[in-house]
């Protein structure tokens, strides 16, 4: 269906283009036409000629503006003679056909060298050309820069905290954060977000001053979920199911149950639920390990899905393994470059700390 419409509208730019510039008579035969345009051109000028010899008896125009008019008369004469005079020369009678034929030709040979016709249609958004390059370590040093210049500056905190704990640097986002409460006070992201950065600090443990941020946080704003997660999964961590149980279920009220931390919430009730319920209802430490370096194996050997991924990683993180855990988000992102398709991922990561490093991009 391509290829008839494109030989179609193909055949039709051909035909005007020969309809446009083959010669053809119009009306009249040029000789009779030119006589006519001639006598009446002859008529026009004579009668202005007269009107200019009336003036100047009369008094309205002067010797020397009489000959500048006439002058003018003359170079508009001769300016119509010119477009009007017929063609001396003829192009040889192959000449029209062969270049309309060669154009077809060009069109079709470029079009079977580089288009194709299968090819799905280019997405607005990827059609602009991507921003330039920025160089992140050099960024970070300008901003750096400023800040010993103008420590007050929230805006610059705001902006260089995050990025502190993609690149590990705990105590530098340690700083940030508790520079940012200071400057605006404390609220219940800013304190969460401090509980992470000294949790992540003391390796993945969330007691001690992490998680009394954390509670801090949740009273300012009950329906926090961040804060909400981290005191349910110390509580799980801790031992302390039944409180435990009560957190994640209070936290899934919040939830409408399609956001990426849902599963997670639900694999740690789960957890709570199983712990409530004694040990005996939990597989040992040994086989739960045994299961996760069997999967880990696999992975790493032959692939697998996004969510087998998640999985290994949610359940390295539920062992207490935060460098496995961040090894294995590593290789899951060079698995799956695109952040589309890692989302439930990317959110578990984020929500333990994992970072994204250099050996990942």
């Amino acid at each position: 269906m391509f290829w008839i419409f494109a030989i179609a509208i193909t055949a039709i730019a051909c035909a005007a283009l020969y309809y446009a510039a083959r010669g053809r008579r119009v009306n009249a035969t040029p000789a009779a036409q030119m006589t006519s345009d001639d006598d009446a051109t002859t008529a026009h000028f004579q009668l202005q000629l007269r009107e200019i010899d009336g003036d100047i008896a009369a008094g309205r125009l002067s010797e020397a503006e009489a000959v500048a008019v006439r002058a003018e008369l003359a170079r508009e004469l001769m300016a119509r003679s010119e477009t009007t005079a017929p063609a001396t020369g003829k192009a040889p009678g192959w000449a029209l056909p062969g270049g309309i034929l060669a154009t077809a030709m060009l069109a079709f040979a470029t079009y079977a060298f580089l288009g194709n016709p299968a090819l799905p249609a280019l997405p607005l958004a990827e059609r602009t050309p991507p921003p330039p390059a920025i160089d992140l370590d050099d960024a970070m040093a300008r901003i750096e820069s400023q800040l010993e210049k103008t420590p007050d500056d929230a805006r610059g905190w705001t902006v260089i905290a995050p990025v502190y704990m993609q690149q590990g640097r705990f105590a530098d986002a340690e700083k940030a954060y508790r520079r940012l409460i200071a400057l605006t006070g404390p609220s219940a992201e800013l304190e969460t977000n401090l509980g992470e950065a000294l949790m992540m600090a003391q390796g993945g443990d969330a007691s001690g001053e992490p998680l009394r941020l954390f509670e801090s946080a949740a009273a300012r704003d009950p329906q926090h979920v961040r804060s909400r997660y981290y005191i349910a999964g110390e509580s799980t961590r801790a031992g302390n199911f039944e409180l435990a149980v009560t957190q994640w279920t209070d936290l899934l009220k919040l939830g409408k149950g399609d956001e990426a931390w849902v599963s997670n919430a639900q694999a740690g009730l789960a957890a709570a639920q199983a712990g409530l319920g004694g040990a005996a209802a939990l597989p040992d430490d040994a086989a739960i390990r045994g299961m996760v370096e069997g999967l880990a194996t696999r992975l790493y050997a032959d692939g697998g899905t996004i969510e087998e991924w998640t999985r290994l990683v949610r359940s390295r993180l539920v062992l207490g393994q935060t460098a496995d855990a961040q090894s294995d988000y590593d290789k899951a992102r060079r698995a799956y470059p695109d952040a589309a398709v890692r989302q439930e991922l990317d959110v578990l990561a984020a929500d333990n700390g994992l970072v994204s490093t250099k050996e990942s991009q």
